[in-house]
């Protein structure tokens, strides 16, 4: 767990706040977990960026903010291999993380539960 995130939590605790636990489910390289009601955080699982080793180039697949269940995601490049990520849920995006977009030669060494790519409102 980062330093921000045990910083949060910490926070969190202090002032009654319930700190949320890090418990996802898996499909196809991304990591989902509902953050709150309706809402549905989405993020890069460990597994698929080792299966393609140093990451060298990361996008969304469309700018659009409406998803199906199985829609392309994330473009991901990497020395071993190309890989599609696939949305897991159906619904809207409200949020996006595109400052992890520019860290891609970082995401081995952040906290699985930082490697987040968007919220999603369930439909």
């Amino acid at each position: 767990m980062s330093f921000w995130t045990k910083l949060i939590n910490s926070i969190k605790r202090l002032f009654g706040g319930k700190a949320t636990q890090f418990d996802p489910q898996e499909k196809d390289g991304v990591w989902y977990q509902k953050t709150k009601p309706g809402v549905v955080r989405i993020g890069i699982a460990d597994q698929a960026y080792e299966d393609l080793g140093d990451i060298t180039f990361m996008d969304f697949s469309s700018p659009d903010n409406q998803l199906d269940q199985d829609d392309d995601l994330l473009e991901m490049e990497g020395a071993k291999a190309v890989e599609t990520l696939q949305s897991p849920v159906k619904g809207t995006i409200i949020a996006r993380n595109n400052a992890l977009l520019k860290q891609s030669d970082q995401l081995a060494k952040h906290a699985t539960q930082d490697n987040w790519l968007v919220d999603v409102k369930v439909a």
